[in-house]
């Protein structure tokens, strides 16, 4: 008797990004993103299981299955578990997809670079609308700006040592809505431009953070209880802003001495998650 075979695993980073800056392009290859965000030791664990068959996949997810179908007709069962929040701007449909396209790749013995996994996963993301720039972030790790947009965008990360990053979500946030409104885009790319003009001349975690919170105030994008909360952290001695794009704060501890207070003052708003910046890309685990 034939045993099924093993399914194949794979890791994707959590992603987080602070402010960006829209970059079309009818290559969905070259379509992208300026910007900078962080990604997490919390991610997406990724099994994928192929058959010797040919036939549909079994993917949990449009911007998955996309993946799958650039890769391979045989079938495939897809089952993804995460760690971080959905839809609330985090990059977890990103790093499904980068998981994705890393365990098909050993599972098919396809034999692909980290680039061209890359690739296909941002092409994914981009045609579907359920992201920008957090694929390429998330093939690196770390505190990530992205200086060029799409799948070969060049990349710089920010020097500094792992930190305590906190979070509430208040809501879910429409991305593909919001990336197709052309007045919300005509705030955004201004200011985010004005915001990594800002961090490239002092890079650092700090500034990463007032950049951040700038630019979710001035587009617009911050809700009022994301706010609140960015107040809260504060003035517990951390620095907060909103994830990109989701109705989630995000807090950083970026003294190292103030992770309790930032996490009592948080509690007073939600569910308080927690994880800390990582600085390895997705892999096989």
């Amino acid at each position: 008797m034939t045993r099924p075979p093993k399914p194949i695993a794979a890791f994707a980073p959590a992603h987080i990004t602070g402010f960006f800056v829209t970059c079309p392009h009818e290559n969905p290859a070259l379509a992208g993103s300026l910007g900078c965000g962080i990604t997490l030791k919390a991610g997406v664990t990724t099994r994928v299981e192929v058959s010797g068959s040919d036939g549909p996949d079994d993917s949990p997810c449009q911007t998955v299955g996309s993946v799958v179908s650039r890769m391979t007709r045989r079938r495939c069962s897809v089952r993804i578990t995460s760690d971080i929040p959905i839809g609330a701007g985090f990059g977890a449909s990103g790093a499904g997809a980068l998981g994705t396209a890393f365990a098909l790749n050993h599972a098919s013995s396809l034999d692909l670079t980290a680039n061209q996994l890359t690739e296909i996963a941002h092409i994914a993301e981009v045609e579907n609308r359920t992201g920008l720039g957090d694929v390429v972030a998330q093939s690196l790790g770390g505190t990530v700006i992205r200086r060029t947009p799409g799948a070969s965008a060049r990349l710089d990360r920010i020097d500094t040592d792992t930190k305590d990053v906190f979070w509430v979500v208040f809501d879910k946030m429409p991305t593909k809505e919001i990336l197709n409104d052309k007045s919300a885009v005509d705030r955004i790319n201004p200011a985010g431009r004005e915001s990594l003009h800002e961090l490239l001349n002092m890079p650092t975690v700090e500034n990463f953070m007032v950049q951040s919170r700038r630019f979710a105030a001035g587009t617009g994008l911050m809700s009022d209880a994301v706010s609140d909360a960015a107040d809260a952290v504060e003035a517990a001695g951390g620095m907060a802003s909103q994830a990109m794009l989701g109705d989630s704060v995000f807090a950083v501890d970026v003294t190292g001495g103030a992770g309790d207070a930032i996490e009592s003052a948080l509690s007073e708003f939600g569910s308080v998650g927690r994880s800390r910046i990582g600085f390895r890309g997705a892999r096989l685990i």
